[in-house]
């Protein structure tokens, strides 16, 4: 007779319920933490030691190889020379009579993608009915150099046909988004070095301008559509422009277009609002740039400058 051969059922782990405690491995978690933890912690705290380990293996990495500092920066000006990158550069806003300007969000990725061995990350730190706070994080892995810039604010977007509004999961999720951008651009200009920055943003409005000459030159009316277009899309009309420029749309000048769409990213990026640069309730705004060309309008009519 053949030998019958019992099967044998494999058996279930238990499943712990809430409260329950559970024993971690002493590979998992920071040092001098409990083998012993709630098991409504445990998923925090594997998260915690898998980010640890990450960075360790990073800065790992990153003594093996090291940044050449001037291959990098060469690297970011050569970014900055392409027309279509140095339209997202630069921001742009006015504040107290006189115009605030400084790097985007995608001139600060930009810039930790080329300088290297940095990390960055946003972080959700609390979510509840009314507030959200968030925090960026930029960590140089050479330098064991590290920001944090924190954001709290409420948990609304604005409409509107119904003011401030308790937002959707997929508006939530863009508003978190967009305000941590901010966050983790401000954490990367602290830790690159200011004059590499400052080159950068230097570099990429000469670009634009030299673009921005070219593309006038050789139709202004479709540059002015372009404009137009791309406002159109934050709720800012031709109407406004035209307001803020002192004259109608075109002519417009190579200076006036590159602000134009350093106030557009600003904008966009939610570093500023339509109403700091545009007269959203009808009152006038003037940008730098317009006088010089009013004045050049005047001049060519036999008039006087405005």
């Amino acid at each position: 007779m053949k030998e019958q051969t019992k099967r044998v059922e494999p058996e279930l782990a238990p499943v712990p319920d809430p409260g329950d405690n559970v024993t971690l491995p002493e590979a998992v978690g920071f040092e001098g933490l409990p083998a012993t933890v709630d098991i409504r912690q445990a998923g925090t705290i594997a998260a915690m030691a898998r980010e640890e380990g990450e960075i360790k293996g990073a800065i790992v990495q990153a003594k093996h190889f090291p940044r050449d500092e001037m291959a990098a920066y060469t690297k970011i000006l050569k970014s900055c020379e392409r027309p279509s990158f140095a339209e997202g550069a630069r921001y742009l806003f006015p504040r107290s009579g006189q115009s605030v300007e400084g790097p985007s969000v995608n001139l600060a990725r930009e810039i930790a993608r080329c300088w290297g061995n940095i990390r960055y990350s946003l972080r959700v730190v609390s979510l509840d009915e009314e507030t959200v706070h968030i925090k960026g994080v930029a960590i140089d892995l050479e330098s064991n150099n590290s920001v944090e810039m924190e954001d709290k604010f409420a948990r609304l977007v604005y409409r509107k046909k119904g003011g401030w509004v308790k937002p959707d999961e997929r508006d939530l999720r863009e508003l978190i988004n967009r305000r941590g951008a901010i966050c983790v651009r401000n954490a990367l200009l602290q830790l690159m070095p200011p004059d590499v920055v400052d080159d950068a943003l230097a570099k990429a409005k000469e670009t634009l301008t030299k673009a921005a000459r070219g593309e006038i030159k050789q139709d202004p009316q479709a540059a002015a559509r372009r404009i137009v277009l791309a406002f159109s899309e934050l709720g800012v009309a031709a109407s406004h422009i035209r307001q803020r420029l002192g004259h109608d749309i075109p002519p417009i000048n190579e200076k006036e277009l590159v602000d134009l769409r350093a106030i557009y990213n600003g904008i966009k990026d939610g570093t500023a609002k339509a109403s700091d640069s545009f007269a959203m309730n009808g009152e006038r705004v003037q940008s730098e740039g317009s006088a010089e060309l009013n004045k050049e309008i005047d001049e060519r009519s036999g008039g006087k400058a405005a």
